[in-house]
């Protein structure tokens, strides 16, 4: 039997971009014994070729340049009890999860950084009274590139595990999209 169950791996990579683009908290998986696993927002290149983000000095991370690194994304997930389903035997979890294989590289180009920074505030800012790096200086923007770790990861591989009850029947399915629906869970849509 194979592990996560065949029936559970999503292959679309535009519901896997999506996922990540939503739920941009990442889990870096950096094995040192002290600190085994980072946490931080990563944002997805516009050629959905790489993993761009950034550290402070402090950052394990920052060690890790040419290294090749495993990164999750959870998405939406929901416990389901048979007492809110109704046909559903016993009580489940369902989710959604994106995998990232890849290679860190250190930005070190000014104007990458630049790039890379502005690339993630447009991801991650509200489109209403977004702060703009406009309001910093030239001496205060070189200050801040010399004290973080910009980086890219090149994604290698990506794969998805959306458990979201694939193994029972389309009654069963249709009543837990129905009730994630209107708890307002996100999980809803993938069903």
């Amino acid at each position: 039997m194979s592990y996560p169950r065949t029936a559970f791996s999503e292959h679309n990579s535009e519901r896997l971009w999506q996922l990540i683009t939503e739920h941009p908290l990442a889990t870096l998986v950096v094995g040192e014994s002290d600190t085994p696993f980072v946490h931080m927002s990563l944002s997805l290149n516009n050629e959905k070729t790489h993993l761009l983000g950034h550290a402070n000095p402090a950052n394990p991370l920052t060690r890790l340049d040419k290294t090749h690194l495993h990164v999750l994304f959870r998405g939406p997930d929901a416990y389901l009890s048979p007492a809110q389903v109704p046909g559903l035997p016993l009580p489940t979890w369902d989710y959604a999860t994106v995998h990232v294989h890849g290679q860190l590289s250190e930005i070190t180009h000014p104007e990458e950084k630049r790039s890379a920074l502005l690339h993630q505030l447009k991801q991650f800012e509200s489109p209403v009274n977004s702060w703009d790096m406009s309001v910093l200086s030239e001496s205060q923007i070189a200050k801040l590139f010399s004290q973080l770790f910009f980086f890219k990861m090149e994604i290698e591989s990506i794969t998805g595990t959306f458990k979201l009850s694939q193994n029972k029947n389309s009654d069963v399915r249709q009543a837990i999209a129905h009730l994630l629906e209107a708890q307002g869970n996100p999980l809803s849509r993938y069903y």
